[in-house]
């Protein structure tokens, strides 16, 4: 029977290790936010690097070539930025005025997805997912073409690989291919699944579709409202043959059912062929996290500061590497 996760010990470690490194395994570098700079965290040495200094930033990401992608606030607008490893800074204001949400820089370092709100005299629009290239803006429903196929059921886009990436939003979460394979996946979606009991999920993926990491709330309806009861940051793996027959899962209970259960908290079924694996609830509302390329530990962030896994499993431990630390993404360049 497949095991649930397991809220275990949290512990704070020195931000450089000497000996006894527990992260010494893991590749390339961890970028995110503190204060509103840009900083790298590298697990294999546990070293942390500033690399911006002017400030303003969010969703910062990192292409396997070093370059940087990440939202900055310009004279008071959203702006797109790339920062190449020899220094070169551009940024690429939108063709409207829009607030952006999310944004990620793809692994090639092509195109960058983003999640937006339009700005109008009544007000901001929903929000709605674009993608485009890395040199001109084309966001959805503005430049139209092969692009206008998102809406504002999606959001919070996120890469697998240059050729993949997963939406949050719309009840199902389908992903776009684009290049020699272009269209739209949809229903079609190998990947595609849906989590039971949890509210406002977003979502990471390892590169080869091992694992997946899902941060949303439990939550609990108390007369005709929704009331968040906890926050969590989860991982999910494929299951093994035998357990095929895993169909819901009780973050109330921290673990996974098989057969016919008793109604689960929050209702609805996890996907068969999908089961947690692993997590820990979070302090406070999530601020961002992610899964190793190799998918085999994983990141993220709340009001303690930023925390790294030294694995996946049951048995798996969190470590704050930076308690100023949020909004993470890992890249395998070492930068």
């Amino acid at each position: 029977m497949a095991t649930g996760f397991l809220a275990l010990g949290l512990l704070l470690l020195a931000p450089i290790w000497g000996q006894g490194n527990p992260l010494s395994s893991f590749p390339g570098s961890i970028i995110y936010l503190r204060q509103g700079n840009i900083w790298t965290f590298t697990p294999s040495t546990g070293v942390r690097r500033q690399l911006t200094r002017d400030g303003g930033y969010h969703n910062p990401s990192l292409a396997d070539d070093g370059t940087i992608g990440a939202v900055q606030t310009v004279a008071g607008r959203s702006h797109f930025v790339t920062i190449r490893p020899d220094g070169q800074k551009r940024a690429f204001p939108p063709g409207e005025i829009i607030n952006l949400v999310h944004a990620e820089l793809s692994p090639d370092g092509s195109l960058f997805a983003f999640a937006y709100v339009v700005v109008t005299p009544l007000g901001p629009n929903p929000a709605r997912v674009g993608l485009t290239f890395s040199d001109r803006w084309a966001a959805a429903g503005v430049a139209g073409g092969s692009w206008g196929r998102f809406s504002s059921s999606y959001y919070h886009a996120r890469w697998m690989t240059a050729e993949r990436l997963i939406l949050s939003g719309g009840g199902a979460y389908p992903y776009l291919v684009r290049g020699a394979k272009s269209g739209w996946e949809g229903e079609g979606s190998p990947y595609q699944f849906e989590i039971p009991g949890l509210r406002y999920e977003t979502y990471d993926i390892a590169r080869n579709g091992a694992r997946f990491l899902v941060i949303g709330a439990t939550y609990q309806i108390v007369g005709y409202e929704e009331q968040i009861t906890g926050w969590h940051a989860i991982a999910y793996r494929p299951a093994r043959p035998e357990e095929r027959a895993v169909a819901e899962f009780s973050l109330e209970e921290m673990r996974a059912c098989q057969g016919d259960s008793a109604v689960r908290f929050g209702g609805g079924k996890c996907a068969v062929g999908w089961i947690p694996e692993g997590g820990f609830p979070l302090e406070g509302e999530p601020q961002g996290g992610a899964i190793s390329p190799d998918g085999r530990a994983m990141v993220f962030a709340d009001a303690r500061g930023l925390w790294v896994t030294d694995g996946m499993g049951p048995s798996m431990r969190a470590y704050v590497v930076d308690p100023q630390g949020s909004y993470p993404e890992w890249s395998p360049f070492t930068r």
